[in-house]
């Protein structure tokens, strides 16, 4: 029999928040807006750097990437909420925190404001939250789980890991906040898990200008010098805003969603190693300065893509280890001894002649301690950004490698 879902702060806490999503009741109490761009250049740091984790993994180099920073960073930032000693020091360098320009409790709030902007956007549907999963059997601190709701608008669940219904009210609710796009976001759970975190983010714009689906013909991608594939590739001819990237030889072009949010491509002219390896935080920066509008044709392959990343490799290289073993130190959410045994992320990317849709989750799954992420055709490998046009905060990024696998 499924069981029923326990509010979490009421319930188990008796911590008097309503947990609903976007609830202003709680509000940052000290302004420290002047501090956001150091955030957001943090965040974007972050996301060229785990961009390159990615590449380094088995046969990365020709396949498709695409993940969302944001929903990462931000997991990573809530668990330093929990997070004690050298395991809270190492989650805190690893996301590129600089305790000259901010404090924690600072970063937090700007998160936080981060999520109260993006919230009250118009012109595009994005949403983003984190839901948290509590053990039945764990004994936890208030104070974490209050933070938690307070700085990032956070569910939580009391539930019992040891049945299914847990994996499909976790799978429903993900199914539920991305519009069915990530449908299943979790298989299994570990028969000593005591919490389970994620954090979810989904974005639909429409672009400024659509392309008109009668100028969409069958064309063909180069995935490399060798290899071609069928694609549907999209056409318009209008005054566009692009750049050429002289150093780095690549045309990069701003598709706008209703003034509020643009797809940034940058196409290379030749290999798109050299560019993946020579873009930083720095140089989309001077892209976005440089942007011109010009009559421009565009040729922009249909794109409907998956994507699925197991990131704990990946984070214990960018030096956070001690989470993922018996060194972990939790203490800040329960005296119950518990430790990372998975982190999983999940998204999926859907480019047509209307706009975008693309959505991300991030999982962090808890055990108990065991011993032990100009002619225009985009007809061979590219690079992808979805940008907050208001403070170039990255919200989703990848490279479409074959747009036909």
């Amino acid at each position: 029999m499924e069981r029923n879902i326990i509010c979490l702060w009421i319930c188990a806490l008796l911590i008097a928040y309503p947990v609903v999503h976007g609830d202003q009741e709680t509000s940052v109490r000290s302004p420290v807006g002047e501090k956001l761009p150091s955030l957001l250049k943090m965040n974007n740091d972050f996301a060229f750097q785990l961009y390159k984790k990615l590449l380094e993994m088995p046969d990365h180099q020709s396949k498709n990437i695409f993940f969302s920073p944001f929903s990462v960073s931000m997991a990573l930032s809530e668990m330093t909420l929990g997070a004690g000693g050298e395991t809270k020091q190492q989650l805190l360098n690893g996301i590129g925190y600089n305790s000259s320009l901010f404090s924690t409790e600072e970063m937090h709030q700007l998160f936080h404001s981060i999520l109260e902007d993006l919230d009250q956007r118009i012109g595009v549907d994005v949403d983003t939250g984190t839901a948290l999963y509590v053990s039945n059997t764990l004994k936890p601190n208030p104070e974490f789980f209050q933070k938690m709701k307070e700085f990032y608008h956070s569910e939580g669940f009391v539930v019992d890991f040891g049945i299914k219904e847990t994996i499909d009210q976790i799978n429903t609710y993900v199914k539920d906040k991305t519009h069915g796009k990530i449908d299943k976001t979790v298989e299994e759970l570990r028969a000593d898990t005591v919490m389970f975190l994620l954090t979810y983010i989904y974005f639909n714009g429409k672009w400024d200008l659509p392309f008109n689906p009668n100028k969409t013909s069958e064309d063909h991608f180069h995935v490399d010098a060798n290899t071609t594939v069928p694609v549907q590739m999209m056409q318009q001819s209008e005054f566009l805003k692009v750049h050429f990237d002289r150093d780095l030889s690549a045309k990069v072009i701003s598709l706008d969603y209703n003034d509020s949010f643009s797809m940034i491509l940058a196409l290379p002219d030749k290999s798109i190693t050299d560019l993946e390896n020579g873009v930083t935080r720095q140089v989309m920066e001077k892209w976005r300065r440089s942007l011109i509008k010009r009559k421009v044709d565009i040729y922009l392959p249909k794109v409907s893509l998956k994507t699925s990343y197991c990131l704990k490799d990946i984070l214990s290289a960018m030096g956070m280890t001690d989470m993922f073993t018996a060194e972990a130190d939790f203490s800040e959410i329960s005296k119950d001894r518990m430790m990372v045994s998975k982190v999983t992320h999940k998204a999926s990317l859907d480019i047509d002649e209307e706009g975008t849709t693309a959505s991300a989750v991030t999982t962090v799954e808890f055990s108990r301690m065991s011993h032990q992420t100009l002619d225009l055709r985009f007809d061979h490998p590219f690079m992808i950004f979805i940008v907050d046009q208001k403070n170039d905060n990255i919200l989703f990024f990848g490279k479409v490698a074959n747009p036909a696998e």
